[in-house]
């Protein structure tokens, strides 16, 4: 039976979150392009998605791949707070 594993990390150098397989392919989500098109209530949310990112990449990759994506999790961010 083989292990199958998955490394994210935030990349602070190129403002993404890298997700590595273990045969070393990398998905490379781009903070900024995922994050062009949302629209935050506040200036100061953009801080909700770069939070996201740094402490729970796999979060933010799951996220970052739904139809909503960011915006969805901002929205729904602003509604619990």
């Amino acid at each position: 039976m083989a292990l199958n594993y998955t490394v994210y990390q935030y990349d602070n150098n190129r403002n993404a979150v890298v997700m590595t397989d273990m045969d070393g392919k990398q998905l490379v989500i781009d903070c900024d392009k995922a994050e062009a098109q949302v629209v935050f209530d506040e200036p100061e949310d953009v801080g909700i998605l770069a939070r996201l990112a740094r402490k729970e990449p796999a979060s933010y990759v799951g996220i970052a791949m739904r139809p909503g994506g960011p915006q969805d999790y901002v929205d729904v961010w602003n509604e619990l707070n």
